[in-house]
């Protein structure tokens, strides 16, 4: 992988040279680069870092199964808890809007810890409150139980990219990056549908158990694999006045705002859009939810053979290609074979995003990476809520088919903010 924001001369090979001051800062004379390894030599052997980057991986899919479980379980656990589907739905977005509010502030007061043993932690609160799930019979305690993980929810996803490329080699950060954001693909394959049908086989307390029971194979990763990690950064709420006085950062949150709002815009209404507007028989949705994740897996470990090489072409073209699939589903939603292949496609672009975003936010503030990761948390899990309910305001007013029309306008804004963020980047270095 080209040497990252510390070599604007190999960061930016033909064809991206307009990106050079957008997506990636050289961090002043001496100071360490939180986001290239090489800045130290990544601390013991190197099948131990990669053991630690799979189980950083398996933490992410343990993380994002827990957020989105509840959704195939809401009917019992309303039923179990005596409260209506809205009520139950709230545990899967009021998850999604604390690990959006506190994920930056949380990381911020946590900075100076080991990231060894932050990680940890974080899993401990994770375990706890799974198992907590799966005792209580009341709303109130469930919904404690969900805020517990979703405290740990935001600063795992804030730290686990700066950790895991911390643990190879330069070459490899990308690699790393991918590995580890695997886990949200695999979690759409395998562990959604899965603790879906636990739940519903054998109780939706049993689906929370085998949830708590993968933290500690994540928790043994970490005290078994995981070397000492020194916190980097200034280690408090400085951090992100700091960072947020980047401009080129707060273009990349925007983006991610924007791509994300987009995606789960539409995403949260496929179910409706493939039967009413497609024609599909409601039993294959969820075969073709499972091809959706399968293609994310390709799309995930192809991201990271091309986006250390062209980083903003990257994010271009994925935002590019979202809008152009959004309107092809808009216009062509009557074609059942067009269809899926455009949910191939989207699957695709889409789990190559996260790869590609999460590398540009590194690259820009490596000085101070975890603050800006976790600006970038807030922003794609704040994204989950709002797309969801405009798409709702959509679906209520026009139907799931305008509703793919409109994430693809969100998916258009997001391609010409990254369009004109560098070249004003760029243009602002020439005259510097």
């Amino acid at each position: 992988m080209p040497h990252s924001a510390t070599s604007q001369r190999t960061d930016h090979p033909a064809g991206d040279a307009p990106a050079a001051g957008a997506l990636a800062t050289a961090p002043p004379p001496g100071q360490a680069d939180a986001a290239t390894p090489s800045a130290e030599a990544p601390p013991g052997s190197a099948w131990r870092g990669w053991l630690a980057v799979i189980g950083l991986a398996l933490g992410v899919f343990s993380f994002v199964t827990t957020e989105t479980l509840p959704i195939g379980l809401l009917p019992s656990i309303a039923e179990g808890t005596s409260v209506s589907l809205g009520s139950a739905g709230f545990l899967v977005t009021g998850f999604a809007a604390i690990a959006a509010v506190t994920a930056a502030p949380l990381t911020a007061l946590t900075g100076r810890m080991d990231r060894k043993w932050l990680l940890v932690t974080l899993m401990a609160f994770y375990i706890a409150g799974n198992l907590m799930a799966a005792v209580v019979s009341s709303y109130a305690l469930l919904l404690t139980a969900r805020i517990i993980v979703a405290l740990a929810h935001g600063v795992f996803w804030s730290i686990a990219i700066a950790v895991a490329v911390r643990l190879v080699p330069e070459r490899h950060a990308v690699k790393a990056t991918s590995v580890v954001l695997g886990g949200i693909s695999l979690a759409s394959v395998a562990g959604t549908p899965l603790g879906t049908a636990v739940g519903q086989s054998a109780g939706w307390h049993t689906a929370f158990v085998c949830v708590g029971l993968l933290g500690f194979l994540v928790l043994a990763a970490s005290l078994l694999f995981m070397p000492a990690l020194p916190a980097k950064g200034r280690g408090d709420l400085k951090a992100l006045v700091h960072v947020l006085r980047h401009r080129a950062l707060r273009a990349a949150v925007g983006v991610t705002a924007l791509i994300m709002s987009g995606h789960f815009l539409a995403f949260t209404y496929v179910a409706p859009y493939l039967e009413e507007v497609t024609g599909i028989r409601p039993s294959l949705v969820g075969a073709l939810l499972l091809v959706f994740g399968a293609a994310g897996l390709v799309g995930n470990f192809a991201a990271g053979a091309v986006v250390g090489r062209a980083l903003r072409t990257s994010i271009i073209a994925s935002t590019g290609l979202m809008a152009l699939i959004m309107a092809v589903m808009y216009a062509g939603g009557a074609s059942g074979p067009l269809v899926i292949a455009m949910l191939v496609c989207w699957g695709i672009v889409y789990a190559a995003l996260p790869v590609a975003l999460q590398t540009w936010v590194m690259r820009l503030v490596p000085e101070e990476s975890e603050a800006a990761s976790s600006l970038y948390v807030a922003a794609f899990n704040g994204a989950i809520g709002i797309g969801s309910f405009i798409g709702g305001l959509v679906i209520d007013a026009s139907g799931p088919r305008p509703a793919m029309l409109a994430a693809g306008a969100f998916a258009l804004a997001a391609m010409l903010v990254t369009f004109f963020s560098g070249r004003k980047s760029g243009a602002a270095s020439a005259r510097s």
